[in-house]
């Protein structure tokens, strides 16, 4: 049986359900934030090729959890696919990535915010993304821009610190332009400003990693935290149940 390590409670055992339970509804769960790591690790611990864990994670778990979410009523889910230390990492496996993210981009997520009426935003940089990854991500923003039920952040080239610098200089442009500023505040320019849910509920990290990795640093504040054991291609449904009930079990201070 699988387990579910939390930040504050040690570790939980999932139990089966047999109804999907609404998170939104019965847990309070809007947005929910996976940090998918353990791609590399879980394939090499089956003696496959680093690429292979990747490919696994991202075409076929990650749409299964998005879906998932979905149908748990949760608003918002954003995903960090690739951070902006992942370009140290080798020449090929970072070709590969950028592969997959172009077909994740073509098919996977157009056909899952078609299903859940979706509107895709990307967050991070674009100025360092190959045209290949570009074009799909600008013409996945454009076939959902008119949805409304879900928004799919999908993290790529994104790092917190580079976000915080971004917004940083989008504020100042603003105040340099004239238009005004006063009263506004850098979430007001932060990569997910002016969505409805911008500051996730719960974030999800897999692989056993005890960290945030700078993921989200503002909208994070007040997010409660889970870090699973499981390496992210193992990642399934019954294990995201888990969360959602563990989630359900603490009680949220918000500087009270």
């Amino acid at each position: 049986m699988q387990q579910v390590a939390t930040q504050a409670e040690g570790t939980l055992s999932p139990t089966k359900q047999d109804e999907v339970v609404n998170w939104s509804a019965q847990y309070g769960i809007h947005h929910v934030a996976l940090i998918p790591d353990g791609n590399r690790r879980w394939a090499q611990e089956h003696s496959m090729e680093a690429k292979l864990g990747h490919t696994v994670g991202l075409l076929q778990v990650l749409p299964r959890i998005i879906d998932g979410l979905c149908d748990r009523g949760v608003h918002t889910i954003t995903a960090w696919g690739f951070s902006t230390e992942n370009w140290a990492r080798v020449r090929v496996e970072v070709e590969h990535l950028m592969t997959i993210f172009a077909e994740f981009l073509s098919h996977q997520v157009l056909e899952l915010a078609n299903r859940h009426h979706a509107r895709l935003v990307h967050i991070g940089r674009r100025d360092r993304l190959p045209d290949s990854v570009l074009s799909r991500i600008d013409h996945a923003l454009e076939a959902t821009a008119k949805y409304d039920q879900h928004v799919f952040n999908m993290a790529i080239d994104y790092g917190g610190e580079d976000e915080l610098a971004r917004a940083a200089d989008r504020m100042l442009e603003a105040a340099r332009q004239g238009r005004a500023v006063e009263g506004a505040s850098l979430r007001d320019f932060l990569d997910t400003a002016g969505q409805p849910y911008p500051n996730p509920d719960v974030i999800i990290r897999s692989s056993g990693e005890h960290r945030l990795s700078g993921f989200l640093p503002l909208q994070s504040s007040y997010s409660e935290l889970f870090f699973v054991k499981e390496q992210f291609p193992e990642f399934n449904m019954e294990l995201l149940d888990s969360v959602g009930r563990a989630f359900n079990e603490r009680k949220r201070r918000f500087g009270t």
